[in-house]
């Protein structure tokens, strides 16, 4: 049943032949009455598409991956043999659809005892809501999924059993994890009877009527909702996937809200098609999700710096405007936005969708340096065109989390507007490269100098080049927050310009260069009252990756590794050993030893193999033959404090120039 990202399964499939089991290590089942009803949203709208639609083609609905860990066989009777499966992630989803059909099964049993149906009929009902119950359920006296916990009583007596679950709810004494379980069900029966009085009661019900529209719910919640499946053999294996997909839980995210509330509005208008507008958001999902190491978290991400860049609405500045300050409530509720309240709401939902859509293809490039590098290093070009020198500088503006946070908005605001391969990017990462390696990393005091005025500057670029009528058009306003530069040429120029000042206002380089680099200790600060050094060893490896290109020339760079290969395989290497033995230890070795003078770059295994030996050792045996400038430049055998410090001064007037 493990499958590929393309290769899903129907619930019907997952639950043939299968029991589900709850481990230990899992949380219990969290899901609240907004999360049921969102999913019978779901179910409702699948349902529409695929019964109510003209359309012959039917619609399936993704609904995530599900892992598993192999537990096993069951033989529930002597001639069947089932799988038995821990659930490591997809609890909350399997037991929710459980519940639901349990629902499903209570509502077919109320028909079957009714007075108003022939026996034939009510036998023909009894038939199907056993076979259902045994597929999903219960079969030969186990349950289907075994929740366990907390909860575990509660679904034995309101989902396995015959208790109500208002009857349960009264009573005293029951966690929370009861009280969902009840409440679910309560919440599905609802919908339930209120499906039926709208749709199949008039003074009676129409029962037979009922009973298919029961039928095919359950048809499309097993046959429509789909699901990735993978499978882990190793119980280990499944605790450490466990610990990572955990915090997130599978509560409704931001994305489902966003993507939720966009469908409501399309089946709400003449323009726009709903199975079209779910689709196309199903397709932003996909573009993130289906590169390994991203989830929905990360959808989520993408949301929020769209949002940020498309409205110009940062999450300090939605908390001094009027109204909520989550986004998807925003979106929903506001009529600058997609209000349905809003005459023209879908003047907004177009340009938005269609802009989320291209952020979306960037996101995963645009957010990891491995993923960067590996999509436009172009290895057949030299080291200093355009696109691998951005290649080179997104390595250090994505090192720090809360710079490439601050960094990525004008990112996707340039890629939109020029391209990634387009020097417009590359002036811009090289400028940003600058404000990063000054303000955060040297000087360590993250982004929060410069988040907000990058914030302000990707939104004005984004919207530079498009008619103001046309942006009050989709905002529905005429606000100047809402407008770009008359034209994408004016607005690059002036965002750099804006770079430039901010970063000479906050981290002027000779400040940089003598406050923080012109110290006894730039590592760990030491010595340094207020500075606890850079904090982040690539930092150093980076400024001597570029000093060994500044050494090299055009010719020398032929045979020099990318930065993005480069950082893998060295590591920053005391030229005089930080716990150098007596006898080989500088003068005042505790003042001198993290000088920037003293320290270079060494491959792993080099590092490795010398370890602690003195000096004259390794530059006998490394430096000396080193291809590596930095190395090969050195004169030895001796390496003094004078040589530490006149090293220092080549250094920090190279880096004067380089960041300057």
């Amino acid at each position: 049943m493990d499958g590929t990202p393309d290769d899903n399964f129907s619930l019907s499939s997952v639950f043939s032949q299968s029991y589900f089991e709850i481990p230990n290590y899992q949380r219990d089942y969290a899901w609240e009455v907004s999360n049921v009803d969102d999913l019978v949203d779901d179910i409702e709208f699948v349902y529409k598409q695929n019964y109510n639609s003209e359309s012959e083609e039917r619609l399936d609905h993704y609904f995530g991956t599900i892992v598993l860990e192999e537990r096993g066989d069951i033989e529930p009777t002597d001639y069947e043999e089932f799988d038995n499966y821990g659930i490591v992630d997809g609890q909350q989803r399997l037991a929710t659809v459980a519940i639901v059909i349990s629902a499903i099964i209570d509502e077919m049993a109320t028909i079957e005892k009714s007075r108003d149906i022939s026996a034939d009929f009510s036998s023909t009902i009894e038939e199907r809501r056993k076979n259902i119950a045994e597929k999903y359920i219960e079969y030969g006296g186990i349950e289907r999924i075994q929740l366990g916990g907390l909860a575990e009583e509660a679904y034995d007596n309101v989902i396995l059993g015959s208790t109500s679950p208002e009857s349960y709810l009264a009573q005293d004494g029951l966690v929370e994890a009861e009280r969902k379980i009840a409440r679910a069900k309560a919440t599905t029966l609802s919908r339930l009877a209120e499906w039926r009085d709208t749709k199949y009661q008039n003074n009676t019900v129409d029962y037979a009527g009922y009973y298919k529209f029961l039928n095919n719910i359950v048809q499309i919640i097993t046959q429509r909702f789909e699901v990735n499946v993978k499978v882990v053999e190793d119980v280990d294996e499944a605790a450490r996937m466990f610990k990572v997909i955990n915090d997130r839980g599978r509560d409704l995210r931001l994305h489902d809200k966003i993507r939720s509330h966009l469908v409501y509005c399309a089946s709400q208008s003449k323009k726009l098609d709903s199975k079209e507008v779910y689709q196309r958001f199903n397709s932003i999902v996909r573009n993130v999700t289906v590169h390994d190491g991203f989830s929905d978290t990360e959808v989520d991400d993408l949301a929020r710096i769209h949002w940020e860049v498309f409205t110009s609405e940062r999450s300090d500045s939605r908390s001094k405007r009027s109204g909520p300050s989550e986004i998807h409530r925003r979106l929903s509720d506001l009529n600058d936005f997609a209000s349905v309240q809003r005459p023209d709401f879908e003047s907004f939902i177009n340009p938005y969708l269609n802009s989320l859509e291209n952020f979306s293809e960037l996101y995963p490039y645009l957010t990891d340096r491995d993923k960067f590098a590996e999509k436009y290093f172009e290895p057949d070009r030299g080291h200093n065109s355009p696109i691998n020198v951005s290649v080179r500088m997104v390595q250090l503006l994505f090192l720090h989390a809360g710079s490439q946070s601050a960094t990525t908005p004008i990112l996707f605001a340039t890629a939109d507007k020029f391209g990634v391969r387009s020097p417009e990017f590359a002036d811009i990462v090289a400028q940003l490269e600058k404000l990063v390696f000054r303000y955060s990393l040297v000087m360590s005091h993250g982004a929060q100098g410069y988040v907000n005025s990058l914030s302000s500057i990707a939104n004005d670029l984004y919207w530079s080049d498009v008619d103001p009528e046309q942006v009050a058009e989709v905002f529905n306003s005429d606000a100047n927050r809402y407008v770009g530069y008359q034209s994408k040429e004016l607005g690059i120029k002036d965002a750099i310009e804006r770079i430039i000042e901010k970063r000479e206002r906050i981290a002027p380089i000779e400040e940089v260069a003598s406050d923080f680099l012109d110290t006894p200790d730039v590592l760990d600060g030491s010595f340094t009252s207020g500075w606890g050094g850079v904090r982040n060893n690539e930092v150093v490896k980076y400024i001597i990756y570029e000093y060994e290109r500044s050494l090299r020339g055009p010719s020398g760079l032929l045979s020099l590794a990318p930065y993005h290969e480069f950082r893998k395989n060295f590591q920053v290497e005391h030229l005089v050993p930080k716990n150098a033995e007596e006898g080989n230890k500088l003068e005042d070795h505790i003042v001198n030893r993290n000088r920037l003078g003293n320290l270079a770059v060494l491959s792993n295994g080099e590092n490795q193999s010398e370890g602690n030996s003195s000096f004259e050792s390794k530059y006998n045996e490394i430096y000396s033959n080193s291809s590596l400038k930095v190395l090969g430049d050195l004169d030895g055998p001796e390496f003094t404090v004078a040589d530490v410090s006149a090293r220092n001064e080549e250094l920090l007037e190279f880096i004067s120039e380089r960041w300057g």
